[in-house]
């Protein structure tokens, strides 16, 4: 009543879709695993676009501080060649409180260039060193005019 090659054509046709079965579920878990490391992709584009603006800025940040730099490089060269500067430097000597003002400005610049070339400590906050230089060549000067003013 069964035909053997009926019977085996059935037989086949079962194993075909259990095979069938198994490739759409293979298929479905691989769908899931793409969709997430398109995801995990998507967000490593995202990390490196946000760290290269981040590094844009401190690009940027870096170019300011190496030109401010410059600046109070230039302005301490000026008082150490004014004149009255020179003749007043035996009693800035004596002075120790003046030669610490000159030596802190000179380590501030120094952390401040070795930030920029990416050696030695990190810095928290390099503005805050700048402007740490800044009130210290402010008060170098005022206490120069006042030795001046004093002695004329």
């Amino acid at each position: 009543m069964f035909d053997p090659a009926y019977s085996q054509l059935l037989d086949t046709n079962q194993e075909f879709r259990s095979e069938l079965q198994n490739e759409i579920f293979i298929n479905k878990s691989n769908e899931k695993k793409i969709c997430s490391l398109v995801k995990e992709l998507e967000q490593c584009y995202r990390t490196i676009s946000s760290q290269d603006n981040t590094i844009i800025a401190h690009e940027s940040e870096i170019v300011e501080l190496k030109s401010q730099i410059s600046d109070l490089r230039k302005q301490l060269r000026v008082l150490q060649q004014d004149k009255k500067f020179k003749d007043e430097v035996v009693s800035i000597q004596d002075n120790m409180a003046m030669a610490n003002l000159i030596v802190n400005i000179n380590r501030g610049l120094d952390r401040i260039e070795n930030y920029i070339r990416g050696v030695g400590t990190p810095m928290q906050n390099p503005p805050n060193i700048k402007n740490g230089i800044r009130g210290l060549l402010n008060t170098i000067w005022v206490t120069l005019q006042n030795i001046t003013a004093e002695h004329d």
